[in-house]
């Protein structure tokens, strides 16, 4: 697998020779886990970034899941993208992944091909996305009212998602909105802060259509299971401790369902352990390296 991931990246450098600049840059998890079976297992997921410059012209790929197969042969490249200007203009052409709001509703959605097209409109940014194959193109626009930054995506659409985020002595307030279908609203907001050493934030979701909650990955964890109707929130606290590291503390409310999880965090080292009512606790260990 290592070998054909070489070749890949050997093959968009032979393409890419009339670039000035190449560069690649990378992010390996390896994780010890029992999933509260008992029974360990190491798992590992190397992703890489590769961009080929040339003025103002950027060609991006990324090779993700690199060593997460089993069989270690799984190398999907999932993003080529290409970022150039036009006349003043910011434009982006390929495939490519999105992602609604900042992370408290959803993942990052799959990559599919588009074309947009950006620029600065007076105090606003607007952007005009047109996916290959679709007929409608999507407008989002970008602005900061009053310290608020705010952000609508989709803007002539019913099914706009709106983000707004400020900050403010040391305390940070986000929240989303989006009408995820007709008459069902998904709404979330976190409210945090940190003195010291010392940082809280709490995250409180209402979800009326579950359909409209994709994220496996966020502050509270992975909520892509949340059902409609039933209450989402959660308090996480941190501690930053002097040859120990970071230790994260976070009690989640999902379900009908209570779960606590604890974290200590130094260097590239992750060690954890999560209970949820009436389950077994899970312990694991990672480590994360970027480059």
């Amino acid at each position: 697998m290592f070998k054909k991931s070489i070749a890949a990246v050997a093959a968009l450098g032979v393409s890419a020779l009339s670039f000035a600049d190449v560069s690649i840059t990378g992010a390996y998890e390896g994780e010890f886990s029992n999933g509260g079976s008992g029974a360990y297992e190491y798992t590992q997921d190397l992703d890489l970034v590769v961009r080929g410059r040339q003025g103002e012209s950027t060609v991006t790929v990324t090779l993700e899941d690199l060593g997460a197969d089993a069989n270690d042969s799984t190398v999907s490249t999932n993003q080529v993208w290409i970022d150039t200007k036009l006349a003043g203009l910011d434009v982006m052409a390929g495939k490519k992944k999105g992602q609604n709001g900042n992370g408290l509703l959803q993942k990052a959605s799959a990559a599919s091909q588009k074309f947009s097209v950006s620029t600065n409109v007076g105090p606003a940014g607007v952007k005009a996305t047109q996916a290959s194959g679709d007929g409608n193109a999507k407008l989002d626009a970008s602005f900061d009212l009053a310290g608020v930054a705010v952000k609508a995506q989709n803007v002539t659409n019913d099914a706009r998602f709106i983000s707004l985020g400020y900050s403010t002595n040391g305390i940070d307030v986000a929240y989303e909105t989006n009408e995820a279908s007709v008459g069902k609203t998904n709404t979330a907001y976190s409210v945090g802060g940190k003195v010291g050493p010392v940082g809280v934030t709490y995250v409180n979701i209402d979800i009326e259509d579950a359909a409209g909650v994709t994220q496996d990955d966020g502050i509270l964890g992975d909520i892509s299971d949340a059902v409609a109707g039933k209450d989402l929130d959660g308090i996480v606290g941190t501690l930053d401790v002097a040859e120990v590291g970071t230790v994260t503390g976070k009690y989640i409310n999902k379900n009908d369902l209570t779960t606590m999880v604890a974290k200590v965090e130094r260097g590239i080292w992750e060690v954890s352990a999560s209970k949820t009512e009436n389950a077994d606790t899970t312990f694991g260990a990672k480590m994360n390296i970027t480059f």
